[in-house]
């Protein structure tokens, strides 16, 4: 497994763009990872001895509720990180985010990462400007303004 990673990928359209009336802002967590161990052999090796073996940590988080699309989008979008730390590596299944990894330190950093992450997604699809409560507060905004203006000239 390389130890440098590519270069990000540049996406069609950003998740912001992806907002409409419909969407809802929902709040969701995300707790402890569960970590679980994975070994393959090494090609070419018959798997007798425990050199013969490459072994990493599938991390797993299972978000609740379970999250729309366009969270995964916001997620994977976040703007910080490391260069070999970052949420868009993570993997969707539609239930788990996942991240296969090597090293102990390396789980340590996306488990610490993750609420970071979590929020920005949160954050994200709750200021949608097409959000039901976005279109709410600036039409509320405007009939503020109104009622103030009226109240001006009485």
């Amino acid at each position: 497994m390389p130890t440098e990673k590519p270069e990000s990928r540049s996406r069609r359209t950003r998740a912001r763009d992806e907002c409409t009336e419909e969407t809802l802002a929902v709040a969701i967590r995300v707790d402890h990872p569960r970590v679980r161990p994975h070994i393959v052999t090494k090609s070419g090796k018959p798997g007798l001895a425990r050199e013969d073996f490459i072994t990493s940590f599938l991390v797993v988080w299972q978000p609740l509720p379970t999250p729309p699309p366009l969270w995964i989008r916001f997620l994977k979008e976040a703007p910080f990180g490391t260069q070999l730390l970052r949420a868009e590596d993570l993997h969707w299944d539609g239930k788990f985010l996942s991240v296969e990894l090597l090293e102990e330190s390396d789980i340590e950093a996306y488990d610490a990462q993750m609420p970071q992450w979590v929020d920005y997604a949160n954050t994200g699809l709750s200021q949608c400007a097409r959000t039901p409560a976005a279109l709410a507060l600036e039409e509320t905004r405007k009939r503020a303004l109104e009622i103030e203006n009226r109240l001006r000239r009485e």
